[in-house]
């Protein structure tokens, strides 16, 4: 009988560690910044996965996270970010997969955090930080060595 009931665990093991494949299956473990998740907001919207089209991510409230364009498996063109509240969060440009064009993001007041450009995933030319309050707190150029 004990045998038994040992095998019995040992397949429960199995099993469960077969169906779970090592993935997180807590809602706050999963990392969003991947176009794999397929996990359906309290609404019944679904991330969507796709490798060209327009892509989508949701909150677990059915608010948009993030948006924008895939091509052959990688963002292309404007990507924007939002906040749980619907607020915007950032919009960035994106060629073959890499940040390539203008970069702003805002705090969740609304004000701006940052803008600035990027080539080929790196920063260039001028960028301009600014604090919660819509100062601005500090410019810097990439450009210069």
């Amino acid at each position: 009988m004990r045998r038994i009931a040992m095998l019995f665990l040992l397949c429960c093991c199995m099993f469960a560690c077969r169906e779970n494949n090592g993935q997180a299956t807590d809602a706050a473990a999963v990392q969003h910044d991947t176009l794999t998740a397929d996990m359906p907001a309290k609404d019944g919207k679904k991330d969507s996965v796709i490798s060209n089209g327009e892509y989508i991510q949701y909150y677990t409230n059915g608010v948009i996270k993030m948006r924008g364009m895939m091509k052959d498996g990688k963002r292309d063109g404007l990507w924007k970010s939002y906040y749980e509240n619907g607020a915007p969060w950032s919009e960035t440009t994106f060629k073959d997969g890499k940040k390539d064009g203008k970069t702003t993001t805002w705090y969740e007041n609304e004000k701006k955090r940052y803008e600035g450009y990027y080539t080929q995933d790196l920063e260039s030319g001028k960028w301009v930080f600014w604090d919660e309050k819509g100062n601005t707190a500090t410019e810097k150029n990439y450009d210069k060595k």
